[in-house]
Formats: structure tokens, C-alpha cells, sequence
């Protein structure tokens, strides 16, 4: 037992030591960050001019162009408004101090190193002359010298601007870890820059940090470095892995941001490096400055569509994501961040590992026709009983025409048969017209007189008349009768009527026919009219009555 003890004790120990490690470094959450990433670069220009005032004033004048520091920095609006620290743009050591030293050497031919120091000279007059070629410029310089600082920001961008973007300096600090506001003055007009999520300050239970570095001019192939750091206590100003910052300070890391890993925001930057003091500048002082320089850090038109396309990205649902990340693309072009989750989505849509397909398998005899969802038998009745109808039609067609009197002259001449050839139904309605014609032109109609034919625009047929011999009844179906009295209310008149003739009323006697109209006649077969001279029904070839 003393073992198991001893054993569980043991893990409670690791537990314990273990547990200060186990912080959140969520995978992938700086992506949201490094866009915005710039590398800074600052220099200066000195024109500076040597007066020799021995005997004949004389002049020389020169150019010189300094390095002054390089670091990193971070971009807060599309336009191209940079931050960094003083330090990266307004270096200690004086150029102007440099300048005066390669001037007075190259003139009065003497050995005076090309740096940022102070020197003396052996001779007294040269001395004195050398001293008061150094700033500040005073009435008795001898040197008279002019500086002008440029700035270079080179954001993370493929293919990368050539040369780096101008930018100048909004404002500067009174010390070296204080917050340089920058404007690039070419390449942000379109207000498409990626940009950086900006915090207001670091909580005090911000523990985890990135540390976001570029030791070079950003490409494809050099991009923004990550370095995991802690603070020490938890939202301090201090970092536990303190070695470690120096180190990445003295590699171009001043002005670097620093990611907040839980909101994936930048948080402050640092600075030091050399003789200057490793130093956190946290997100308020920054927006301090950017006050300051009446600029308002935001976010971009091509920052609201990369947040989104990073949600379906980060959500693995790659299907989802390519659109968003080509329209990303369709904004900027050279946005390297996403350009590299588009080839990574493509290569993964569709695959086990995206998310948001959904592959349907396919039935393992899916190259077989798809059968009907109706049973065989269902069709067999269904023909039985078409044949049954059918063949109950043709024994109650050949009663009706031994019933009815048959003409035995000529052949089908209603208009389903004219010639021997099938003619068109609609000549079926065919009648005599007023001239007494034997046929009508297929596109004729029969005319009915009457009121009622007369008040619709539609021909009103009669019903078909009871099988047997005789002439077709032509009264009105259902039984109805014609009024007495057809002629129209006082005062009126049918459009298209012919008019009623003097004397009795007009027809006379309404089941026969006006004179002059030939009278219609139905098959007593079907029913259906027949034309004027016909002697089989068009429709069912039923003779007509004799």
C-alpha cells in the first residue's frame, strides 16, 4: 500500500507542475492577425554643407543617406495607417553627426571614422573646427546640415509592392518604446490594405501571447513570425521567457505585435533591443496616439469578407469557404493569407475532411434502369380491361347499324373520308349555306337563329335526335321549347341577325327551318350533325336516313 501512495502522490505532483502549461494556443487563430503584418524600414537623407572660412569662404556640400532602424509594425486602417514604435523611425543615434564626420574627413584629408560618434582631432584648429561642424547648429558652425527621414512599410503581400510603400510620420513619441503613427502616402487610395483586430487593453487575465515578427521584407515566402510568450504575472507587463523576446528583439522584432490568443486581437507591441530596455506598450496607449493623429483605427471591406471566409475555413467546411476566399481574392489579389487557405480548401473540398460536404452513397446497382413504382399485374388488368371496352364498343356499334336504314350508293363521303383520304374533323359541322350550296368551307359554322342565338357569341348545337327513322328534331335540348315571340326588345336589334319579314310573326313556326336554309340533320348513331348532302356520319359512319 505504501506504494500506491507514494504512486498517486507522484501524479499529483506532475499534475500540479504540469498545469501552469496546459494554456490555450488555439490552432489557428493568429491567421486572423498576420494580413495585417508590415515590416518598417526608416532612413535618412542629409545634405550637409562644410564652410572652410580660412582666407576665402569656401563650400562643399554633400549628400548622404543614412540607415536609421528596421522593425515591424502592424496596420489599423485599409487606407494604410501603420503603427510601430518610435525606435523604428527615429533611431538615438543622429545622422547628422555621421554626415559631419564623412564631410570633414573627405575636405581637410583627415582619418575620422564614418559613425555615429563624437572624435577628436589632434590639431587644435581642426579640432575646433571639427567640433563645430557637429549639431546643434549654432552662429559660429561650421557645418550646415539638413535632414529628411523616409519611411518604407512593406506590407505582407504576394506579389510584394516593389520597393516597399512611402509612407510618412503622423507622429512620434517622446521615447523609444512610445507608439509612431505612420500614413503610407501610395498604395492605400483603394482602402483595401489588410488590417489587424486593434484590443483596448490587456485584461488582467491575458496570459498566452504571440509575439508576430518580420525579420525580412515580407513575400510568399517570408512571412510573418510566430513566437509563443507568456506574461508573467497574467496581464502584466512582463514576459516570463525573457531571453527568448530579447533575442527576437535584437532580430528586427521592435514594433512587433503581440496577439491575444483567447480573442485573436492585438493587444500592444514591443520594443528594446541593444542598449534599450525590453518594453510592452499596451492597446490603449496606442489608441492614445492614434487620437493624437486624428486617425480612428477600422476595419476594411476585404477584412469583413476575410472574418467570414475564416469562420467556414476554421469550421473545416472548405466547400463553403472557396467562394468566400475567391471573392477575397476578387478585392485583393495579392492577399497572401487567403490565396494559401483557397489552395488548401480546394485540395480538401469534398473530401473525409470537409465538413460541409456530404457525399450520398451510391446503391450498389445503380447503373440498372430504375423500375417502374407500379406492379406488373396492375398493368395486365389495366389491358384486360381496355380490351374488354373495346370490344364491347364494336359489338354495340354493329347493333345500332343493323338497326338504322343503310344507303348503298357511293362510299363515306362525310368529312372523315373525302377521297379516300382522312379529311380534317373540324369539317364535320359542315352545312348549307344561304346561296343553297351543297357544302360548307371548313372554317363555316352553323347558324342558329333565335334570341338566344343571337345574345352569345358561342353557336348553340341541339341535342341529337332519338335513333330512328324520320328527320332530325332540331328543338332545343333538354326538353326546353323556343319562345313564341323571338324578335328583340322595342327598340333593339341583334347585330348580325338577319331582319324578321312583314307580316306574322317571325320564325312562323319555330320547328322547321327559315326558307331558304337548308335543314340540319343528326346521325342516329351518335348524334353528332351531319353536312349538307352527306350520307355517312363523318364521326361514326353510320348511313343517314334516306
Amino acid at each position: 500500500m505504501p506504494r500506491l501512495h507514494s504512486l498517486i502522490a507522484g501524479l499529483g505532483a506532475f499534475a500540479a507542475f504540469a498545469a501552469p502549461m496546459l494554456h490555450p494556443h488555439p490552432s489557428g487563430s493568429t491567421d486572423r492577425v498576420t494580413p495585417g503584418a508590415v515590416r518598417v524600414e526608416s532612413s535618412s537623407h542629409v545634405r550637409i554643407t562644410l564652410l572652410d572660412d580660412r582666407g576665402v569662404i569656401k563650400q562643399m556640400v554633400r549628400d548622404y543617406d543614412v540607415d536609421l532602424a528596421k522593425g515591424s509594425g502592424f496596420t489599423v486602417t485599409p487606407d494604410g495607417v501603420v503603427v510601430t514604435a518610435t525606435q523604428v523611425v527615429q533611431a538615438a543615434d543622429d545622422p547628422r553627426v555621421y554626415a559631419a564626420n564623412r564631410v570633414f574627413a573627405e575636405y581637410f584629408k583627415v582619418k575620422i571614422p564614418a559613425d555615429f560618434k563624437r572624435h577628436s582631432l589632434d590639431d587644435p584648429d581642426l579640432d575646433r573646427r571639427l567640433k563645430a561642424c557637429y549639431p546643434p547648429q549654432q552662429t559660429d558652425s561650421t557645418c550646415l546640415a539638413d535632414v529628411t527621414t523616409n519611411v518604407t512599410v512593406h506590407p505582407y503581400l504576394d506579389p510584394p509592392p516593389p520597393g516597399g510603400l512611402p509612407a510618412q510620420i503622423l507622429t512620434t513619441g517622446a521615447g523609444p518604446a512610445a507608439p509612431a503613427v505612420l500614413k503610407v502616402t501610395k498604395g492605400g487610395e483603394k482602402q483595401t490594405l489588410p488590417t489587424v483586430p486593434l484590443g483596448t487593453a490587456i485584461g488582467g487575465a491575458v496570459e498566452s501571447l504571440d509575439v508576430m515578427t518580420l525579420t525580412g521584407r515580407p513575400s510568399a515566402k517570408l512571412g510573418p513570425k510566430l513566437d509563443t510568450a507568456h506574461l508573467d504575472p497574467p496581464g502584466s507587463r512582463t514576459f516570463k521567457e525573457r531571453d527568448k523576446v530579447r533575442k527576437l528583439l535584437d532580430d528586427g522584432a521592435s514594433g512587433a505585435a503581440l496577439i491575444d490568443d483567447g480573442k485573436s486581437e492585438v493587444i500592444g507591441f514591443i520594443s528594446g533591443g541593444g542598449d534599450q530596455p525590453m518594453t510592452i506598450t499596451p492597446a490603449d496607449e496606442i489608441r492614445s496616439a492614434l487620437v493624437a493623429a486624428g486617425v480612428t483605427p477600422r476595419r476594411g471591406p476585404v477584412d469583413v469578407v476575410y472574418e467570414n471566409a475564416l469562420a467556414s475555413y476554421h469550421n473545416k467546411l472548405y466547400t463553403g469557404a472557396i467562394p468566400a476566399l475567391q471573392q477575397v481574392l476578387n478585392l485583393r489579389p495579392d492577399h497572401v493569407v487567403a490565396a494559401g487557405h483557397l489552395r488548401d480548401s480546394r485540395a480538401k473540398a469534398g473530401t473525409a475532411v470537409d465538413a460541409g460536404s456530404r457525399p450520398v452513397a451510391r446503391p450498389a446497382r445503380a447503373e440498372q434502369p430504375k423500375s417502374s413504382s407500379v406492379p406488373p399485374y396492375v398493368w395486365v388488368a389495366g389491358g384486360v380491361v381496355v380490351l374488354a371496352l373495346l370490344a364491347g364498343g364494336v359489338v354495340l356499334l354493329r347493333r345500332r347499324s343493323a338497326a338504322g336504314p343503310r344507303d348503298g350508293e357511293g362510299t363515306p363521303a362525310g368529312d372523315a373520308y373525302l377521297g379516300g383520304v382522312q379529311a380534317d374533323p373540324g369539317a364535320a359541322e359542315a352545312g348549307a349555306n344561304h346561296s343553297g350550296e351543297t357544302s360548307w368551307p371548313p372554317y363555316a359554322v352553323t347558324r342558329v337563329f333565335g334570341a338566344e342565338a343571337a345574345r352569345s357569341p358561342e353557336v348553340m348545337r341541339p341535342a341529337p335526335a332519338p335513333p330512328g327513322p324520320g328527320p332530325a328534331d332540331p328543338s332545343p335540348p333538354g326538353g326546353q321549347s323556343y319562345p313564341a315571340d323571338l324578335s328583340p326588345p322595342h327598340g333593339h336589334s341583334y347585330p348580325g341577325d338577319p331582319a324578321p319579314p312583314r307580316g306574322p310573326s317571325y320564325p312562323p313556326n319555330p320547328s322547321s327551318p327559315p326558307q331558304g336554309q337548308a335543314q340540319l340533320k343528326f346521325c342516329t348513331q351518335c348524334g353528332m350533325r351531319l353536312g349538307q348532302g352527306h350520307r355517312f356520319c363523318g364521326f361514326c359512319g353510320n348511313p343517314v336516313d334516306s
